[in-house]
């Protein structure tokens, strides 16, 4: 009786280590298994990567170009470039018409003692004037009456230049007279179509010696036909002593 429970109570505990021994058997074998499909998963997972990095997709269209942006503010100036060179001379202009003519003189002693002049731009119609007849300017135009006061010996350098508009055909005559003297030659200004226009009228005359003191200068004008006006006109008087 005595040896059989001691049989039995080896077997008890012998059977206990089996038990115990696979238990941790079974422990090592889940440990493994687990380790072993971490392994495969990860395998698997890197040929995923491995395939979708080496073979990418299509290349997609090209999206739209945004709206351009706003211009930026002007930058500074910057600073000024050299001067270029000169351009060549242009061509030589036109002759423009001669000059009045100078003031005459003597073996070169005379001199200009005095010069006045006087001028007027209104307009003044000769059509009221009677025809052939020859009338003062003053009755018009007071300034073309010029009184001048002289040295003794003195001559007188009158000139008068006038514009004159001539509508049709017709013709104007001037005069310069000096104290009531009819002393100058006569000018005239005419034109024989039906055109007309606008002409210069040009008169010169120089005295001979003259007393001291005042002596007057008128200009005369004659309607010869047509109805011409005077427009732009200068009276101009030297005093020349030699």
């Amino acid at each position: 009786m005595f040896i059989k429970i001691q049989y039995i109570g080896f077997f008890h505990s012998y059977g206990f280590n089996i038990t115990r021994m696979v238990r941790e058997l079974d422990e090592k074998v889940a440990v493994s298994l687990l380790l072993i499909g971490s392994l495969v998963l990860g395998l698997v997972g890197g040929v995923a990567c491995s395939l979708f990095v080496t073979n990418p997709g299509a290349i997609g269209q090209d999206g739209q170009d945004g709206s351009d942006g706003l211009p930026g503010p002007a930058g500074p100036s910057g600073p000024a470039g050299p001067q270029g060179e000169p351009g060549a001379t242009g061509p030589q202009g036109e002759v423009g018409p001669q000059g009045l003519q100078g003031l005459p003189g003597a073996n070169g002693v005379n001199s200009v003692l005095q010069i006045v002049q006087t001028s007027n731009s209104t307009i003044q119609n000769t059509v009221g004037f009677a025809a052939m007849q020859w009338f003062d300017v003053a009755v018009v135009d007071s300034s073309m009456t010029v009184p001048i006061s002289v040295q003794q010996g003195s001559k007188l350098l009158v000139v008068f230049s006038a514009s004159i508009r001539l509508e049709a055909a017709g013709s104007l005559l001037a005069r310069i007279v000096l104290d009531d003297n009819v002393n100058s030659t006569v000018c005239v200004t005419s034109v024989g179509s039906q055109s007309g226009g606008t002409f210069q009228s040009h008169i010169e005359f120089l005295s001979g010696s003259l007393g001291s003191g005042v002596h007057v200068v008128d200009l005369q004008l004659l309607r010869e036909s047509g109805s011409p006006i005077l427009l732009d006109r200068t009276l101009t008087i030297s005093e020349i002593t030699g």
